[in-house]
């Protein structure tokens, strides 16, 4: 079996519109597919960074099911400069969601904040990490 990439993960959240709004918003994302399947009373939406036809996508499911907290660790999103992740990391403080304030974990690591989403999903914005 030969894995060529990976090209989506999937996640439930209570409300696909705000979630995918947020997306958007914060990880600069669009709307690439939005479906409602017949006899399903849930949305699917699909998200991906704009502009890349062949990035990976967030698959979010709308739906009342609720996950323990650590079911899914963090999406990573990598940014130009420590600027940037500052930038985030005020942004995020101002309305309360922002989780790790921007700090220096290593070269593995890089320059790094952490904010949640509406349900909680943990996202890393960070600069400076070791490529491998």
């Amino acid at each position: 079996m030969v894995i060529e990439r990976l090209d989506h993960v999937a996640m439930l959240t209570s409300n696909v519109e705000r979630s995918a709004r947020f997306y958007c918003d914060w990880a600069g994302m669009e709307i690439i597919h939005d479906r409602r399947d017949p006899g399903h009373v849930h949305r699917v939406v699909w998200v991906r960074l704009a502009g890349q036809a062949a990035g990976l996508i967030i698959v979010m499911i709308e739906s009342e099911e609720r996950r323990p907290p650590g079911w899914m660790d963090h999406f990573g999103f990598h940014v130009p400069s420590r600027a940037d992740v500052d930038g985030i990391a005020e942004r995020a403080r101002d309305i309360g969601i922002l989780v790790d304030a921007p700090q220096y974990a290593g070269p593995v690591v890089g320059y790094f904040c952490t904010i949640k989403d509406p349900d909680g999903n943990l996202l890393e914005f960070s600069c400076e990490q070791l490529r491998i």
